[in-house]
């Protein structure tokens, strides 16, 4: 099956999922990858879109509203009559996680539900996105910066229309057709001058209306593991934190994505570079050694090789990515690197775990165009970066 799913004008994003945890072995396991019908002739919107037919006619669907605030980020949830109460509840509760403190004037629209998803997956998410040009998206950063991190993240912008980024496979590899080995991208052409974002971090960044009824993405959890849905005694050991897995895929839809996993699932596929025009905005911030030695601007490759988390192309490093489901270390690279607790973003989750969001995952949010205000007594902006792998989260037993 296609790894993103095409409808109309629309397109979504490949579903990052998180998995059950487990002692060693990786049991997610998603749809087989690949791409249909893409061109480099897709024109990256420069404006906002008003004419789109909708997406999704939701019938019969239920919709309500969240939000802490008139001056903060709201979201719409789309659901089924039948949605359990406390599941309705676990996701309005997860919204809040984020905007309490994403202070952004923007709607996003979500559908949530329930299905039976494959091994191991606990939910998954599929995201609408929009393409820009690299010198849009950097302008949008550029006007956006609120903070000293925006402007930490803005001066590291590559000025100019392209970006070279460190890749390997395609069938434009100067080490053969689908080779493991990196290469240096750097030939400007269409898939070096285009970013990939979710809708809702284009509504954030105001390269998208801020409030409409387009479908910013779909939220599916699983109906065969066993939630706890009241995380304020803590999490039952023989459950998985409904709210934290929650706030884990509204953290996708709002733009913790990587075009990574689409170059990992098709390495090998008859494409040259310029199929692979997904570079993200967390890409953007994503380098390694390697890539920082070749001059590249950021790391794009599908590999075991570490990637981190940097505002300053790996000159200092905040956190790790994962890698990559096929060819790196069997995580979707949407996502940080596992077993280090860094936070609500990382890829797997276990039983009895209270999920956290953390600095670092706040900070990327921020780093990408949402708008950071800790709430009073929280967290202030400049403990970001000293938190790195030290940040753990809570793992909180429900008491009897």
């Amino acid at each position: 099956g296609n790894f993103f799913l095409k409808t109309n004008a629309y397109y979504f994003w490949p579903e990052t999922c998180i998995s059950q945890k487990a002692e060693s072995v990786v049991v997610a396991q998603v749809a087989s990858a690949g791409i249909a019908s893409i061109t480099s002739s897709t024109s990256p919107e420069k404006r906002p879109m008003k004419n789109l037919k909708k997406l999704l006619k939701l019938a019969p669907l239920l919709a309500v509203a969240y939000g802490s605030s008139a001056q903060a980020l709201e979201f719409k949830f789309n659901y089924a009559p039948t949605m359990d109460a406390r599941a309705l509840k676990g996701f309005e509760q997860a919204a809040k996680l984020w905007s309490n403190v994403l202070k952004d004037d923007v709607t996003v629209n979500l559908n949530i539900g329930f299905s039976t998803l494959g091994t191991g997956i606990l939910g998954s998410t599929g995201s609408n996105r929009k393409f820009y040009y690299y010198s849009d998206f950097r302008e949008a950063m550029v006007a956006d910066a609120s903070t000293g991190n925006d402007r930490k993240a803005v001066a590291g912008l590559k000025q100019g229309d392209y970006l070279n980024p460190l890749m390997n496979g395609t069938t434009s590899n100067p080490n053969g057709a689908g080779s493991t080995q990196t290469w240096l991208d750097d030939n400007n052409s269409f898939n070096n001058s285009v970013i990939g974002m979710t809708l809702a971090n284009a509504r954030a960044l105001g390269m998208w209306e801020s409030q409409d009824s387009e479908v910013d993405g779909n939220i599916t959890f699983s109906d065969v593991w066993n939630w706890d849905f009241n995380r304020n005694d803590g999490i039952a050991s023989n459950a998985f934190d409904f709210v934290g897995v929650a706030a884990h895929e509204i953290g996708h839809a709002l733009g913790f994505i990587s075009g990574v996993d689409i170059l990992d699932g098709n390495l090998t596929g008859p494409y040259s570079e310029d199929a692979f025009y997904y570079i993200s905005p967390t890409d953007v911030f994503r380098c390694s050694v390697g890539s920082r030695a070749a001059g590249a601007d950021l790391d794009w490759s599908a590999d075991n090789r570490t990637k981190y988390f940097s505002l300053d192309n790996c000159k200092t490093t905040l956190a790790p990515f994962s890698t990559g489901r096929t060819y790196g270390d069997k995580q979707q690279a949407s996502h940080w690197k596992d077993n280090l607790d860094i936070g609500i973003m990382d890829p797997t989750g276990a039983y009895g775990e209270f999920m956290d969001i953390t600095a670092l995952d706040y900070q990327m949010f921020d780093t990408i165009g949402w708008n950071f205000v800790p709430e009073p007594g929280s967290m202030a902006l400049l403990g970001f970066g000293a938190i790195g792998l030290a940040a753990a989260r809570r793992r909180r037993a429900k008491q009897a």
